[in-house]
């Protein structure tokens, strides 16, 4: 296999996560011309908007947290390998998903399927990125010798944030718990409360 560079695979992982994040805002529909007239269309309508708002939103903050793991990742390589590509390739593939399993849960009349499908996607990305750090840090050759076990080990317990969130939004999902939207802030929340300082760092006060 011809070598590829690290940083030409950030400037794609940079280019899919652009477009994909760009990309989502589609579900947000705009109304009919001539549809809004009777009350209560407009009233459904800003209904049905505000929900793909939080959708958007929620979803786009999951691919921008996605994005930062992800080159945190980069930052504490000074190389990749043919594998490491492969799994991150297939990271990618997953994320061009998003808007598609998003649009879906956004569709308040499809039900716990569609938000499934979505947290099942979730859970995929949550996945592959424990994956490309276990691997990562199972080849030394691939990592800057500045990397310390401590930040090895802090960066691990961090990037399984987002697998348990997934994985209970999948349960939720599946019994139909009504707030499901509230789950997308719930990683930002407790990556901002557990997560602040790695062990390198003072403390912020």
């Amino acid at each position: 296999m011809e070598p590829i560079s690290k940083v030409n695979l950030e400037r794609l992982t940079n280019g899919i996560y652009a477009f994909t994040m760009t990309l989502m805002i589609r579900n947000i529909q705009n109304p009919a011309a001539g549809t809004l007239g009777d009350p209560a269309a407009l009233n459904s309508y800003l209904l049905t908007t505000v929900f793909a708002v939080i959708d958007f939103v929620g979803a786009f903050l999951i691919l921008g947290m996605f994005w930062l793991f992800y080159f945190q990742i980069f930052h504490r390589m000074k190389s990749v390998d043919s594998r490491f590509i492969y799994i991150h390739l297939l990271s990618l593939m997953v994320v061009v998903f998003v808007p598609f399993t998003q649009g879906l849960a956004n569709d308040i009349e499809s039900g716990p399927v569609s938000d499934v499908l979505f947290q099942i996607n979730y859970f995929i990305l949550a996945c592959l990125l424990s994956l490309a750090w276990y691997y990562t840090t199972s080849r030394p050759a691939l990592l800057v010798p500045e990397l310390t076990r401590d930040e090895s080990a802090f960066l691990a317990k961090k990037f399984l944030v987002p697998l348990g969130v997934a994985v209970t939004g999948i349960i939720l999902a599946a019994i139909g718990w009504g707030y499901i939207d509230l789950l997308y802030f719930a990683p930002l929340i407790i990556i901002g409360l557990f997560f602040r300082n790695p062990p390198d760092e003072t403390p912020v006060s």
